[in-house]
């Protein structure tokens, strides 16, 4: 030791060089690490995969929207049937927006399969103008019939083939 510093001095230098060496070597671990993992985590195929199939969705999923918008101008006949799919859609779009961050595949999955659903109903009817609500046509005529041949038979007081009494 040197005479030169009190005892004291020379141990609280030694701590203080004991912990910048740690220190040190920590940090020079971490970066180690760092640029060991980085680029493998980066590379995963899975991170990836999971990132192109929500962007995926979260396309397919305006394009409906789009769809049903272009196809509400088009078609009147059927602007309440397009509006319950259009609010359907809507509320997807919100919840894609608050909690796509927070998806996992599993979820992906099942809301593509919704919207493979609402594709597939404005390809089959949208898309060709028919609605949903089937027109139903009753042939009146029978039923017309029974009334017309119940209305010109006799009434239940009347005896057929008398002339009813008329009173003076």
């Amino acid at each position: 030791m040197d005479d030169r510093f009190p005892k004291q001095t020379v141990l609280r230098k030694d701590y203080m060089a004991y912990l910048a060496i740690a220190l040190f070597i920590i940090v020079i671990a971490f970066e180690v690490l760092l640029v060991v993992w980085l680029p493998m985590k980066l590379s995963s195929s899975t991170m990836w995969r999971d990132q192109v199939a929500c962007e995926e969705m979260i396309e397919h999923e305006d394009l409906l929207r789009a769809n049903t918008i272009e196809c509400k101008k088009r078609c009147k006949a059927m602007d309440g049937e397009i509006a319950l799919v259009q609010e359907s859609l809507d509320e997807i779009a919100a919840y894609l927006h608050e909690y796509k961050d927070r998806l996992s595949r599993g979820n992906i999955d099942e809301i593509v399969k919704y919207l493979n659903y609402f594709e597939g109903i404005y390809r089959s009817n949208m898309k060709g103008d028919r609605s949903f609500v089937v027109a139903e046509h009753i042939d009146a005529s029978a039923y017309l019939g029974k009334l017309a041949s119940s209305a010109n038979a006799p009434a239940k007081d009347e005896v057929p083939g008398k002339q009813p009494v008329s009173e003076k």
